[in-house]
């Protein structure tokens, strides 16, 4: 690295004309050369390039100082270990949740009852708009209540950096995933026969998986819920609206393209829209309904299809595989 003085010396010899003038610039260049000034240049460096290097490892320690110590795998073992016994400790919990499941059903089943007649369009999608609303009710505030209870000691463990934030919500939600299922699959097994849906083993499985990951989803939301909330009533507070929203955009009452501008994002979002559009898809897909008689007819008209009833809620080319993409 050159001086300021030796490149002002190179420059001055190259202007000067005269054979005095060029000697005068050579001897001042061999002086800015000189190891005594080079010496002086690093002893003017050497400070600042030690509080440079000084400065780096400072902040290197405070990065790792704010990390855990334990590898991704290993907090979410421990983490996931925790959760776990958590939730299957809270057997008062568990049976409060299947016996809400339980009754659920019977009061649906006990409601709803579907045949092949063209009136039995509007109480089928009636019930999977129930079904999928319900669903986000029961998870989103059961989850929202009992994370706010341990939101404290989460905090407290995170301050002395014990573990990251996404390791605990993976290993939460890994945690709860086997009841939900299980919570979900007792569900369908009595709401299914009981009001008629179509009898079929692969629709039973699709309508018992959707209602499986929209559970996933509701769970994870309360997570996000209860996380950014500052104290429970504020969390309590937030989740009327939000499932308001959801269950005003659930793709019935309103269609998407007469929602107002500003709000078309929200049908996108709703997690009761796609739940309810994929289990619509799963039960009207191989369906025929009888139309009625009116006055005047001798026989009835040509049978409504399933995908015909689909469109007058303006779900066209849906598919059930849709579903688990967009829940995510």
């Amino acid at each position: 690295m050159y001086s300021r003085g030796l490149i002002e010396a190179l420059s001055d010899a190259h202007l000067q004309r005269t054979k005095a003038g060029k000697e005068a610039a050579l001897q001042r260049i061999q002086k800015e050369r000189s190891p005594s000034r080079d010496i002086e240049m690093l002893a003017k460096i050497q400070p600042k390039t030690r509080k440079l290097r000084a400065f780096k490892e400072l902040q290197k320690a405070k990065l790792e100082a704010t990390l855990p110590k334990a590898p991704f795998h290993r907090q979410f073992a421990l983490l996931f270990k925790r959760a776990y016994r958590e939730v299957a400790r809270n057997k008062a919990v568990i049976a409060i949740k299947a016996a809400q499941q339980i009754t659920t059903a019977l009061v649906y089943g006990g409601i709803f009852s579907f045949t092949n007649s063209s009136s039995s369009i509007q109480d089928r999608f009636g019930l999977i708009s129930l079904v999928a609303i319900g669903a986000l009710n029961l998870n989103l505030a059961g989850t929202v209540r009992s994370f706010l209870k341990e939101k404290e000691v989460v905090d407290a463990e995170r301050t002395k950096n014990t573990y990251s934030v996404f390791p605990y919500f993976l290993s939460k939600l890994a945690a709860e995933a086997p009841l939900n299922a299980v919570l979900s699959a007792l569900f369908g097994v009595l709401i299914y026969p009981l009001v008629g849906f179509q009898p079929s083993w692969r629709k039973f499985s699709n309508f018992v998986g959707i209602t499986t990951a929209h559970s996933f989803a509701s769970s994870a939301l309360g997570l996000y819920l209860g996380a950014v909330a500052k104290s429970t009533d504020t969390a309590l507070a937030l989740m009327p609206p939000l499932i308001i929203l959801q269950a005003v955009f659930n793709g019935v009452n309103i269609a998407e393209e007469n929602t107002p501008r500003v709000l078309r994002w929200i049908p996108k979002v709703s997690l009761v829209r796609w739940c309810f559009e994929g289990l619509a898809v799963n039960e009207f897909e191989g369906l025929e309904f009888e139309r009625p008689m009116r006055p005047g007819m001798r026989r009835p008209g040509k049978p409504l299809t399933g995908d015909e009833a689909l469109e007058r809620v303006s779900i066209v080319n849906g598919s059930v595989k849709r579903f688990p993409r967009m829940q995510e």
